[in-house]
């Protein structure tokens, strides 16, 4: 199925920050239709540069799981693309815990049911593009698998 691109009234593409991006964006995900829109900004980058633009598909029957790059909506009414870090059980629900690419720090976490959507495709300059995972998730693997190594070597 092709992706939906949304726009704006006058024809201009649609960007994150745009009032009706949100709503537009869950009526088109919640029919099963996915949307494509031009990224802006470097928060993402690598994986994800300014300019690239990303298919996003409605979350099937394929859980969310850590890795993965998701549009979610913020407690703010805001519109996120971030790559899942964790999911977790907060106080009442589960919820998902993200982080951009080229930041350190975690965002909010934001509850599961606001996830819209996860992207499926990176094109740049009309070409796709491997959806890398960052570094630190490899050195975190095998740092633990080192750790692992350690321990049974003491005993």
């Amino acid at each position: 199925m092709r992706p939906y691109e949304i726009k704006a009234q006058r024809g201009r593409e649609v960007a994150l920050e745009t009032p009706d991006f949100l709503e537009q964006a869950r009526q088109m995900l919640s029919r099963g239709i996915p949307v494509a829109m031009r990224m802006s900004g470097s928060s993402m980058r690598p994986t994800i540069e300014d300019g690239d633009i990303v298919t996003i598909k409605p979350i099937d029957e394929n859980p969310i799981k850590p890795g993965d790059i998701i549009l979610y909506q913020t407690r703010f009414d805001t519109a996120v693309i971030h790559r899942v870090v964790r999911i977790d059980r907060g106080t009442s629900e589960r919820v998902v815990i993200t982080r951009a690419d080229s930041s350190n720090q975690p965002d909010i976490p934001a509850p599961l049911h606001r996830v819209l959507g996860r992207v499926n495709l990176i094109e740049r300059g009309g070409e796709p593009i491997r959806m890398n995972r960052p570094r630190r998730r490899l050195m975190e693997w095998i740092e633990s698998r080192l750790n692992r190594l350690r321990f049974w070597g003491k005993r």
